[in-house]
């Protein structure tokens, strides 16, 4: 028996397969595919699911093996809703999508009426023979011992990662925006020294004025005080 049989645990990958299958055919993943041609068809989709899975990284299973899985997935889900009353203390993103889709329409039904149907359309001992199963070409050998696969940590560390990600990612952007403004700044700062050597040149030529200003002023000054020594000089040599 390869070691893909022998695994008791479904991968991460072979359960998020499993939901997407039933999501994309609710009637099996609600148990509502009834009568003769309804069972039918929910053979020939869990005999496609399980080359699907099977196909997948992980363990290799015979069909009961998926349909208890999947029936055992629900109820695992179902029980921890019941035990919390709450959806959103569910674990994973898996199982609420299985609450969503599956199960949360059930409020206000028996337990015993929902079992009952799990019972009846995925666990039926005479819905899927071992004919049937090799003429599909699908693995037949029986698991040795059938567990709830352990998805919480994997998806945890996926979330993580995701997260890790996403931190990263907005890291990136301040940086990013914190180079735009520092470039910004830098802008500015060059228009003010621009600015300062424009006002640097103004006061220099303010200066200058004045400076001309100041010789202008003396030399009037002094052409008034030789003004002035003339006409002293004038008055004091006229006669008298």
């Amino acid at each position: 028996m390869s070691d893909r049989v022998i695994a008791s645990r479904p991968s991460l990958e072979q359960v998020q397969a499993i939901v997407d299958f039933m999501e994309k055919h609710p009637a099996l993943g609600l148990g509502q595919l009834r009568g003769f041609e309804g069972r039918d068809e929910g053979k020939k989709l869990w005999l496609k699911l399980t080359r699907l899975v099977n196909s997948l990284s992980g363990p290799t299973r015979p069909v009961k093996s998926w349909v208890k899985f999947w029936a055992d997935k629900k109820s695992t889900v179902r029980s921890k809703v019941q035990a919390t009353g709450d959806p959103n203390n569910l674990g994973s993103n898996i199982e609420k999508k299985i609450w969503d889709l599956f199960l949360a329409n059930e409020t206000g039904r028996p337990r015993g009426a929902v079992k009952r149907e799990v019972e009846n359309n995925f666990l039926d001992e005479n819905f899927y023979n071992e004919d049937s199963i090799e003429h599909n070409n699908v693995e037949s050998e029986q698991v040795m011992t059938f567990e709830d696969p352990i998805t919480d940590t994997e998806e945890r560390q996926h979330q993580l990662m995701e997260k890790m990600l996403k931190v990263l990612a907005d890291q990136a952007s301040a940086m990013s925006q914190l180079a735009n403004a520092s470039h910004l700044n830098a802008q500015a700062m060059e228009r003010l020294a621009e600015a300062s050597q424009i006002q640097a040149r103004a006061i220099d030529r303010l200066a200058n004025s004045f400076e001309t200003i100041s010789a202008a002023t003396h030399d009037v000054r002094n052409a008034i005080v030789d003004i002035d020594v003339t006409m002293k000089r004038f008055y004091s040599t006229s006669p008298t």
